[in-house]
Order: structure tokens, then C-alpha cells, then sequence
């Protein structure tokens, strides 16, 4: 009589993916999981079809019966099986659920696909349409960690540039604050998504978002544990981080629990209690600052911040709050910063797309987009900035000394001839340009010019100092 039931449930549940079905139904769902693994290559020749509605219930089905089975492990391996020869032996559709689901899962998979280049445009689209929350943010940006090689993440991330420029940003700067990946890497990323618009404040979620409900509690040894636990929108189920801190101040253990079925953190801190534990606050500021201060600790070893620390730290809004004083809160300085290092590789293009997005009214921008406007060959607009930049530092040489190469392009030599004199003037003074191993050179090259300008002078019977010039030299100070 069991065979016989199970034979019945299983021409039930076919005959549902017959009907094209949508959202699965609580029956369907006490369906699948009275069959167990019975049901799995049912459900893996849906994940195979053709059409996508089934194909959907078809994995949200399989992912219920992996995440349901802690009482039998054996069906979990069943349905991680399942989608491993599905990404396998499928389709590129199926193959891309698949991979999808076992990432979820915290599975590792390759497939080999027909089209490469479409499927990662068509993954790269559908990662994208999911960046609802901050918590969808750092959930895509750990499986992009774990499932992609460098390599294919910033494959992934350039994609993203072109189709979806604001999950490109979003995505680039949750792995900025991801200090497990490393500094080059973090640089190779950023550098990929400069030119793109910051993301506003406030644009993330689109769902409003429930508070956390919080409680600190504390030992005898001093230990802390922050449970942090918040009910999803729109789902029946619980998002929940908990987090040790031990008596050094570090954070010693990280839970994060995506699905947590039960409601709220209750369990979890009756528990805490019986170990020993007594709720000292449940007071928001508090865990925050409490997990503040021990993440800015901690992350001096980067291996020591583990993914569910940054699955979960979103509940709290900690953001990048473990990078301390080496946290973004200067964009115009992070971005003067990168686009200097990008003038002295020579990528203009690259440097003045990243000062354009920057306030030109402050000097060193000013100098470094006129920088650009001169390699660029576009004088005019490189002599309005580095006029402005004048007004502001007069005294600093490199202004002059690109201010005389732009008059001298020009055809001003007079007017160059009187930069390049201020320029020799101010770099004899101490200043950063002691530091640069290329000043020494270009001071003899200005006291050569120089030399070279008054010689055609008189030879041509004209003076480089007169009044008219003086005039000129005036109208381009402001």
C-alpha cells in the first residue's frame, strides 16, 4: 500500500506540471516532501524541459526538498546529484538552474555550455533583475566569490558595466568591502566601474525593509554573542546572523541562516540562556556599535572575517563599517587618487572620465583634469583649468610647468616663456615635487627652453618681456 501511495503521489505531482503550473501550492509542496527523494527525477526531467514556468517550480521544488532534508541527509545528496547531472548533461537554460540552485545550496559546479558568451550575458542579466536588497547584493557578490575565478568575475562584472551599469556599481563596491579577495584584485574591480555614477543613497531596497530584532547577550568570561534576526518581505521565513565575540574583542564565529523557519531569534536565545548567557541589551545602537568596533579588530587578518559575516552584517547596516579608517568617505580623494595613478600609466581617457564625475573647482582636480585636457591635445579647456588651479595654488610648479607646454603648443611663446620662469622660480622652493624622480628633469629641460627662447629673441631684435606680454601673462591669471 506505500508503493501504491507513492506511485499515486507521483502521477499527482505529474499531472500538476502538466497544468503549466505557477507558484507551487502548500499541498504541492507537503506533496514533495512526503516523496522524499522519490521525487527527484521527476523534478529533474522538469529542470530539463523546455518551459520555463515548470522548469522554475521544478527547482523551487528541489531546493525545498535539499534545505527540508536535515533529518535525512541522503536526500539532500540526492537532489545535489540530481542538479550535478543536470549542469552536466542539459540544455544551457537548465544548465544555468542548475548551477544557479547549487550555489545556493553552497555547492561548487562547472558546466560547459554551447554558447559562452550568451549564457554570460544572459546570467549577468539575471543576477542583475535579483539586486532587490543590500542582503541580494552581498548574497550575489559571495557566489560570485566562491563559484568564479578572478578572471570571470571581473569578466562578469564588465558585463554588467554594459547591460547594468547600477548593479555593476552595487556588485563592484560589495566587493570592494570584501577584504578576503585580494588588494590587487579589489583594484582591478573598482578600476572597471570608475567612470560609472556612484549609487545614490536610498536606492536601495525597493521593498521596504522590517527592522532586525537584536539582542546582545554576555557570559561570564566576558564573551558576547549579537543575534540578529529579521523576517523576509513578502516570504514565510527568517533571515537570522549571530555573531561571537570572545573576551579579546574579536569576532571568533559567525552564524548566518538565509531560510530560518522558525520565528524570530527566540530559540536561538533560549539557548544562549541555558548555556550561561543573560540578555544584557536588545537595544539596535548597541549591537551595532558592539559589532562595529569588534569587526575593525578582527579585520587586521582578512581571513578571519569568514562570507557569513558579510551575508549578514546587512541586518545590522554595518556596511563597510569593518574597514575603519580605511573606508571610502572621500569619493573626490579615492577618485583623484586613481585617476594620478592612471595619468602615469598614460590613460588619459580613463583619468578625465573619473575627474569629470569630481567638483573641478577644487585645485588638485582642476590640475589633474588640465593634465588630461593637455595629453588629450584639447589646450583651450587645458588652460581655463590650470588658471583656476593657479588661483588656488599658486605656488606649486607643476601648474606652471604645464601651463608653459599648452602656451607653447598654442604658438604664445612669450607667454610660455613666463611659466616656465615661474615654474624654475617655485621649484626651487620645498615642496612634494622633491619626492618625484622626474622634477630634476623637467627643471632642465625649462632652464634649456628658457635659453633657447631668449636666444631666437634676439636674434629676432623682440624682447620676451614686454608690456604686451606682461598684458597677456595677466589676462590668463584670474
Amino acid at each position: 500500500m506505500a508503493v501504491d501511495g507513492a506511485f499515486a503521489d507521483l502521477r499527482r505531482l505529474a499531472e500538476w506540471f502538466e497544468t503549466a503550473p505557477g507558484t507551487p501550492s502548500p499541498r504541492i509542496e507537503r506533496l514533495t516532501r512526503r516523496l522524499g527523494a522519490l521525487a527527484v527525477p521527476l523534478l529533474g526531467r522538469e529542470l530539463r524541459g523546455a518551459d520555463p514556468r515548470r522548469r522554475d517550480a521544478a527547482r523551487d521544488a528541489l531546493a525545498s526538498l535539499a534545505r527540508g532534508a536535515d533529518r535525512d541527509a541522503r536526500v539532500r545528496a540526492r537532489v545535489i546529484d540530481e542538479l550535478r547531472s543536470v549542469a552536466a548533461r542539459a540544455d544551457d537554460d537548465a544548465k544555468i538552474c542548475a548551477l544557479g540552485l547549487l550555489a545556493e545550496l553552497g555547492e561548487h559546479a562547472t558546466a560547459r555550455f554551447a554558447d559562452p558568451s550568451a549564457m554570460q550575458r544572459r546570467t549577468a542579466l539575471a543576477l542583475a533583475a535579483q539586486l532587490d536588497t543590500p542582503g541580494d547584493v552581498a548574497s550575489a557578490a559571495d557566489v560570485m566569490i566562491r563559484q568564479l575565478g578572478g578572471a570571470e568575475l571581473e569578466q562578469m562584472i564588465q558585463i554588467l558595466v554594459g547591460e547594468s551599469p547600477a548593479a555593476a556599481r552595487r556588485l563592484a563596491d560589495e566587493l570592494g568591502a570584501r577584504i578576503d579577495l585580494s588588494l590587487e584584485q579589489r583594484e582591478r574591480i573598482a578600476g572597471l566601474v570608475e567612470s560609472l555614477p556612484l549609487v545614490p543613497a536610498g536606492t536601495l531596497p525597493r521593498r521596504a525593509a522590517r527592522q532586525a530584532q537584536v539582542a546582545v547577550l554576555v557570559d561570564a568570561a566576558a564573551r558576547l554573542v549579537v543575534v540578529a534576526s529579521r523576517k523576509a518581505a513578502g516570504a514565510r521565513r527568517w533571515r537570522r546572523w549571530a555573531v561571537l565575540v570572545g573576551a579579546s574583542g574579536r569576532i571568533e564565529e559567525c552564524l548566518h541562516e538565509e531560510l530560518a523557519t522558525e520565528p524570530g531569534d527566540t530559540p536561538l536565545i533560549a539557548d544562549l540562556c541555558a548555556d550561561g548567557y543573560r540578555v544584557a541589551s536588545q537595544e539596535l545602537e548597541h549591537a551595532r556599535a558592539v559589532l562595529t568596533k569588534a569587526a575593525r579588530v578582527t579585520a587586521v587578518d582578512p581571513e578571519r572575517l569568514t562570507s557569513a559575516y558579510y551575508l549578514g552584517r546587512d541586518l545590522l547596516e554595518l556596511g563597510d563599517a569593518h574597514l575603519g579608517d580605511r573606508r571610502r568617505t572621500d569619493p573626490t580623494a579615492l577618485a583623484l587618487g586613481r585617476a594620478v595613478e592612471l595619468l602615469a600609466q598614460g590613460d588619459s581617457a580613463r583619468a578625465r572620465a573619473l575627474l569629470e564625475r569630481c567638483d573641478a573647482r577644487h585645485p588638485d582636480v582642476a590640475g589633474a583634469l588640465a593634465a588630461c585636457l593637455l595629453a588629450q591635445g584639447e589646450l583651450a579647456g587645458a588652460i581655463e583649468h590650470l588658471t583656476r588651479a593657479l588661483a588656488a595654488e599658486p605656488e606649486w610648479p607643476l601648474h606652471h610647468w604645464n601651463l608653459a607646454i599648452a602656451l607653447q603648443r598654442q604658438g604664445d611663446l612669450d607667454g610660455c616663456y613666463h611659466a616656465l620662469r615661474r615654474f624654475v622660480s617655485t621649484s626651487a622652493a620645498p615642496s612634494g615635487l622633491y619626492a618625484d624622480p622626474e622634477q630634476p628633469g623637467r627643471v632642465a629641460c625649462a632652464e634649456r627652453m628658457l635659453a633657447g627662447l631668449e636666444r631666437e629673441a634676439r636674434l629676432r631684435g623682440r624682447s620676451l618681456g614686454s608690456l604686451g606680454s606682461r598684458r597677456r601673462a595677466r589676462r590668463q591669471r584670474p
